[in-house]
């Protein structure tokens, strides 16, 4: 068939295949703008402190809400309502996006703006009934530029979303699954160092910056509190930055760099635009650590590659291999014990522990509320990552195992014992004084946990299939990954 004839047949082929990844990708779409908005409602009335007050009096209320006049401290507040209303528009805008039409699609956008706007007006209005909220227009003005944001972003992107969600199924255990996961976690990594967003182009406000020590051009001349501060900053900068390295020695990027310079460019792209955000730290020795990140990523990865062909060619599992990453497991759970243990001051009055005890009856992120938006996300990020490595090294553990009974019940045991850590670690604060022991930390820590032992099974499939091409190409398998 000439390729004339051709073109026409390709081009309904493709189109068909468009339309299938939508469809495909619809119900996760769906999926994920409903659990959105409940998040989004119930983020908004934590801590779900009601207080009665007559309906008629709640009207009168709410119509003599004021604009706020914001300040640069308010600025990061503006933002997070802003950002709060993005994803909810944007999902919304997916789920209901029909294939064709521009009319209809014309008409979709505007009813999830009035959506989103109305779910907005309805929010502050019952915020009414759940201080120490606050009511203000400006909630709802930010909310509803967030909507148009939203679904502005879906009429460009949205296609190309929905063509990455449904291509996460085909890309298990294919080198695409890394490349994934890599892009993912750089998008999680700018986005958390960008926050809160209070960004700035004012000369004034970099002058004040600097002076208040928030640019820092000399390495490692950034002032800690004590030396445990110092080592656990130094430590984690360097930590976050490994799976990038490891993640991109595993997959094809289309840019060929090393995950050594692939990382020092990052971090330094990364770097530069955090200062235009006000409240964020530049600090050229988060270059030095990323690349002492990247070091470590570029290490782990060899090695974990390496050992898992040796264990294919060999056809057996050692067992001393399991004990060995059971002993990291260990290690890691002692680092974790310091980390979130620190400063040991345990008291064990029954006058303490009675009071601790009562506190745990708050609603789940409640704690979290008492704060800024940016240090939510940051508490967050710290007790889902902090078990993920505990996670990945039971999950290489097991993986040792020939035997696919035990390995199964190896398993749910790695499973356990991850639960097992996180009430260890709430249990334990619960004696001391600066911290706060809650339910909604174990769940993030065990969710940590349970996502590193997902993404190593998948990433053993991606390393299965790399020794198979290396055998058939009689290569290196870092010459076929490289």
């Amino acid at each position: 068939m000439s390729d004339l004839h051709a073109t026409p047949r390709y081009l309904k082929q493709k189109s068909d295949n468009d339309s299938l990844n939508i469809s495909s990708a619809r119900f996760s779409i769906l999926a994920l703008a409903a659990a959105y908005t409940l998040f989004a409602i119930y983020g908004s009335l934590v801590p779900l402190n009601f207080q009665h007050h007559p309906l008629r009096e709640a009207f009168e209320a709410f119509s003599n809400i004021r604009y706020l006049d914001l300040k640069i401290g308010n600025r990061a507040d503006w933002v997070a309502n802003i950002l709060l209303f993005i994803p909810l528009a944007f999902f919304w805008s997916g789920a209901l996006w029909p294939a064709r039409g521009l009319g209809v699609r014309v008409l979709i956008a505007l009813w999830v703006f009035i959506a989103c706007v109305g779910l907005s007006v309805a929010i502050e209005f019952v915020q009414l009934y759940f201080p120490p909220r606050t009511v203000s227009l400006n909630d709802i003005l930010a909310e509803s530029i967030g909507a148009v944001v939203g679904v502005i972003s879906w009429c460009i992107f949205g296609q190309r979303l929905s063509e990455w969600l449904a291509g996460w199924r085909s890309a298990r255990g294919s080198l695409a699954l890394s490349g994934r996961l890599l892009y993912l976690y750089i998008f999680v990594l700018f986005t958390y160092n960008l926050l809160p967003l209070d960004l700035t182009l004012s000369p004034v406000e970099f002058f004040h910056k600097w002076r208040e020590g928030r640019v820092v051009l000399i390495p490692f001349s950034f002032v800690f509190a004590n030396p445990a501060e110092a080592w656990y900053g130094l430590l984690t900068d360097a930590l976050i930055w490994a799976p990038v390295a490891f993640l991109w020695r595993l997959s094809p990027p289309t840019v060929r760099l090393t995950p050594l310079f692939a990382v020092i460019l990052i971090a330094t792209l990364l770097e530069f635009l955090q200062l235009f955000v006000y409240s964020r730290v530049s600090d050229t020795t988060d270059i030095i650590t990323a690349a002492i990140g990247a070091g470590m990523g570029t290490w782990l990865s060899g090695h974990w590659a390496g050992q898992a062909q040796k264990a294919t060619q060999a056809g057996i599992a050692s067992r001393s291999r399991v004990w060995l990453w059971l002993c990291f497991a260990l290690l890691w759970i002692g680092l974790l014990a310091a980390i979130f243990w620190y400063p040991f001051d345990f008291q064990t009055g029954r006058a303490f522990i009675t009071e601790r005890l009562q506190s745990l009856n708050r609603v789940p992120f409640e704690t979290y509320y008492y704060g800024t938006e940016y240090r939510a996300v940051t508490e967050v990020l710290h007790k889902v990552g902090f078990f993920i490595p505990l996670g990945l090294l039971l999950a290489l553990g097991v993986a040792q195992i020939r035997h696919y009974f035990w390995r199964k019940i190896a398993g749910w045991g790695a499973l356990i014992a991850i639960g097992l850590v996180a009430f260890g670690i709430e249990l334990g604060q619960l004696f001391l004084p600066g911290k706060f022991a809650d339910i909604t930390d174990w769940a993030l820590e065990f969710l940590g946990g349970l996502q590193a032992m997902s993404v190593q099974r998948y990433l053993a499939h991606e390393c299965a299939i790399l020794i198979s091409v290396k055998r058939k190409s009689d290569k290196p398998v870092f010459q076929v990954l490289v």
